[in-house]
């Protein structure tokens, strides 16, 4: 959007410096519109959806977002738990649940890793309640990042991450490619951290597995060398390293060749100054997209502090600094949101939730087998699909010499009535479409990968 008008006005000249910068991008919003109005078959919606007969037992035929069938029980609520302010850092027992809800997630077993279990315990902080993911990306990087500050993020990322650092913040994204050789770009990343250590005294870095837009998570050996080179960057620049670990899309695992839990554990793990942040929330994990209820969690070293009243004071320090950005922010999260997660939790338990979750992920997860299989069909050599196990989107690389992104996504939902999400970005070395496959009906894939393939031939 140019702003042509605005720009003539007095308005725009009353405006601050960020009001002048800041924008909603129209990528996204511009092809799922387009969609809407021109797709037979769309992969464009970053929502999970499916026939509620597939998920809910006596279930509608009717295509509806998934959910967790308990939900329809909580409309009716004691007028405190609904109309009332939540303290500002949310409501104490949700986030005591939600810690107890993190070292569930661990996967720690209580016979050989007990040790593990007692550090993750004592050694993070009392999750606070934000508004939604977004919400504590942004204020986590509020707290890190001063104008003209660096994040260091792989070029493959949720496209807001740019307009929170880069519109909102002022601060700058040092990208890395994504993959080398099919594989996680350890030696992009390591170089990214001496070059940013160069400039300033501290690392902040974003990862989130599953990744969107390619849904990659590491295998276990993969992790191992991203874990090694953040050790010896550390131990280099001796320079902390903040690692923001968005983990929106965490329970999303469909392979068992890759990690099965959030990389913030193997990273609290560390003895060195590698600090890792924890951003979850319900959005994904309860399939509850319109709560807006996320959680910051603050990884802590044990040679921080020398006893545990140190420990407890350091913990309300962080929670302090926290609750001071939330009260000038959002004031506070939806209290009706957080009362229905604890009540939801009360009756369901978390092992009763996880397993009710379980035929969401089993739905996904055929997609996720079903889509793959039929893109290993296509034999054309300027194409190639990155390396994924989870989450809710595949991403297919064009070849830049010969297909450009945003041309072969029009192309595709003009001829074919297939709508994607073109990402073409030349200064980060992207050019390819992001696939919801999340939000496509399983007996519609190889319609769609069909499409696409008669698409590639065109060009």
């Amino acid at each position: 959007m140019e702003f042509e008008i605005i720009k003539k006005t007095p308005l725009y000249n009353a405006l601050s410096e960020l009001g002048k910068r800041i924008y909603l991008p129209q990528g996204v919003f511009h092809w799922s519109g387009r969609a809407k109005k021109e797709a037979e078959i769309m992969g464009t919606l970053g929502s999970a959806f499916g026939f509620e007969e597939d998920f809910i037992e006596g279930g509608s035929p009717e295509w509806v977002p998934l959910y967790l069938e308990d939900i329809k029980n909580y409309t009716k609520f004691n007028v405190n738990d609904v109309v009332t302010y939540s303290k500002i850092s949310g409501l104490v027992d949700l986030k005591n649940l939600w810690k107890n809800w993190i070292i569930k997630k661990s996967c720690y077993k209580t016979d050989s890793e007990q040790e593990k279990l007692n550090r993750l315990e004592n050694f993070i902080t009392t999750p606070i309640v934000t508004a939604g993911i977004t919400n504590g990306i942004f204020l986590c990087c509020s707290l890190f990042l001063n104008p003209g500050d660096f994040i260091i993020s792989p070029n493959k990322r949720w496209g807001n991450y740019d307009n929170i650092v880069e519109k909102l913040i002022g601060a700058k994204i040092k990208s890395f490619d994504f993959f080398s050789d099919e594989k996680f770009n350890v030696y992009g990343m390591k170089n990214a951290i001496y070059e940013i250590s160069k400039v300033q005294e501290k690392i902040i870095l974003i990862l989130g597995f599953p990744n969107n837009p390619t849904g990659y998570i590491p295998n276990q050996g993969e992790l191992e060398e991203i874990l090694d080179a953040l050790k010896e960057a550390q131990k280099t620049i001796s320079k902390p390293i903040v690692i923001l670990v968005d983990d929106a899309y965490e329970p999303y695992v469909y392979s068992k060749e890759v990690i099965n839990r959030s990389i913030f554990y193997a990273l609290h793990e560390l003895e060195e100054d590698i600090i890792p942040i924890k951003l979850d929330g319900i959005t994904k994990e309860l399939l509850l997209y319109g709560g807006r209820i996320g959680f910051i969690t603050v990884g802590l070293k044990p040679h921080w502090v020398k006893n545990t009243q140190d420990l407890t004071t350091l913990k309300t320090e962080i929670e302090n600094k926290l609750s001071g950005l939330l009260r000038t922010t959002i004031s506070n999260a939806n209290h009706f949101y957080q009362s229905l997660i604890l009540k939801l939790f009360d009756d369901i338990g978390m092992d009763g939730l996880i397993q009710k979750r379980e035929k969401v992920i089993h739905l996904l997860k055929e997609r996720y087998e079903k889509i793959n299989a039929e893109f290993k069909k296509i034999k054309n050599e300027h194409i190639s699909v990155d390396p994924n196990a989870g989450g809710f989107f595949i991403f297919v690389n064009l070849n830049p010499e010969v297909i450009k992104a945003n041309a072969f996504a029009d192309h595709l939902l003009k001829k074919y009535k297939v709508g994607v999400i073109p990402i073409e970005k030349q200064h980060d070395n992207i050019n390819g479409i992001r696939i919801a496959y999340c939000s496509i009906d399983i007996r519609k894939i190889p319609e769609f990968v069909s499409r696409i393939d008669q698409a590639l031939k065109d060009f």
